[in-house]
Formats: structure tokens, C-alpha cells, sequence
């Protein structure tokens, strides 16, 4: 019994201890701000988040993204499958994968320009 419960407590201390980021889809028109590129999330609110690549730097992503060729006033949406973090702040996306790129917007306030 004694063992049983040494195990367990060592068990739960360890999963406490791991760091899972839930992986979720965001759809969005890409931004650049300064040097960093934004996602505008396609939601009532807008939502904004600075974008990272899986290790939660900056430098990666516009080769993730493959956004060497695009235009400055050309309109993309993304959708992402990405992780949430925030800090000093600040809310960010560490990219996981990009599942979608299209020209245009998906935002609905688009519709009546």
C-alpha cells in the first residue's frame, strides 16, 4: 500500500510538472506589424496575436507561413493550427502547422468594401 501510494504521488508531482499546450484552429487575415507578422482573427472581437513558430520565435515564420513572395497590400487569410500564449501581455500563437492560404479576407466587415 505504502508503494502504491510513493508511485502515485511521484506520478502526479511529474504530470504537474509537464507542459501541454492544447492545439487549436485559428483563421485569420496575416499583418505586418513592424517586423513581427499579426494574426487578425476572423471573430466578432478581431482578436490579435503575434505569431511564433513552434519554438516561439519570430524569425521562422514568414518561411512558415511562405510569405517571400506576397505583396505588402495583398490580402491573405490562414488557418492555423496553433497553440495559445500569453505573455507580458502580450497574446501569442506558437504555429504547429499551417492548414489553409487563400487571397482575400474572412472578415465580414470585408464584404461592404
Amino acid at each position: 500500500m505504502k508503494t502504491w501510494l510513493v508511485m502515485t504521488s511521484l506520478l502526479l508531482s511529474l504530470s504537474a510538472h509537464a507542459e501541454t499546450q492544447a492545439v487549436d484552429l485559428f483563421t485569420g487575415t496575416l499583418e505586418k506589424n513592424g517586423s513581427e507578422w499579426v494574426l487578425k482573427r476572423c471573430d466578432i472581437a478581431q482578436s490579435r496575436y503575434l505569431l511564433r513558430d513552434s519554438n516561439g520565435k519570430a524569425s521562422g515564420v514568414e518561411a512558415l507561413l511562405a510569405l517571400q513572395n506576397t505583396k505588402p497590400e495583398e490580402v491573405i487569410t490562414v488557418s492555423l493550427l496553433a497553440s495559445y500564449h500569453a505573455q507580458n501581455g502580450q497574446h501569442r500563437l506558437h504555429i504547429a502547422s499551417v492548414q489553409g492560404r487563400k487571397q482575400g479576407s474572412c472578415h465580414l466587415d470585408a464584404l461592404f468594401d
